[in-house]
């Protein structure tokens, strides 16, 4: 099911995602569900809070991205592709080697993009699907979106991470998308609030 995609303004981007105790069959759903969104909205990574939940989960596809990554599980390079898409849970990156300048866009912000500095490579650690924590290493775009997804997790937007020249240039997009953002929700709460009168009716 191809959920709705959460935009800049909405207060659950700026939530910090719950610990996932244990996989569930709800978890898993939810898990096919931004899969399913990501590839519809032909991105690359999807983290919970962009579909309106505070859980500490994404996804990721690179496997039809021109740029370049690398996989290393076990210290033995794998074929990216075999591995895609990825289902990461309560991840946690270590080891972040070089430094590297890559542009970014983000599905809740439709339209921005900018030049975001981030580790060339990274280890992460992380539940799968099958319950199992695993560690992987990464370098190039996989590194790169697992990174920016896993930000998200924590509240952080890309737009926190662009030079101050940048997002002062971006500005009036910001506003303007955060002002729509807000619109929608009042008038979500609006029609929501009218329905529940009419049900509380005799």
């Amino acid at each position: 099911m191809i959920l709705p995609i959460v935009k800049y303004g909405h207060p659950v981007l700026r939530q910090r995602g719950a610990k996932i105790p244990a996989m569930t069959l709800e978890i898993r759903a939810l898990a096919a569900d931004m899969i399913e969104t990501m590839h519809a909205a032909n991105g690359v990574g999807l983290a919970a809070q962009q579909v309106g939940k505070a859980l500490m989960l994404l996804v990721a596809d690179v496997g039809d991205s021109e740029r370049p990554s690398t996989l290393e599980i076990d210290g033995k390079p794998v074929n990216v592709h075999d591995h895609m898409p990825m289902v990461l849970i309560n991840q946690v990156i270590t080891e972040p080697t070089g430094d590297v300048l890559g542009n970014e866009g983000c599905l809740s912000f439709p339209g921005i993009s900018a030049d975001i500095r981030r580790a060339e490579a990274i280890t992460v650690t992380a539940m799968g699907l099958n319950g199992k924590t695993t560690t992987f290493r990464c370098s190039g775009l996989l590194a790169r979106v697992i990174q920016h997804e896993g930000d998200h997790l924590n509240g952080v937007l890309f737009i926190d991470r662009m030079d101050s020249a940048t997002k002062v240039s971006l500005g009036g997009q910001l506003k303007r998308l955060a002002r729509e953002t807000e619109e929608a929700l009042k008038a979500a709460r609006k029609s929501s609030k009218s329905r529940n009168l009419v049900a509380a009716r005799p």
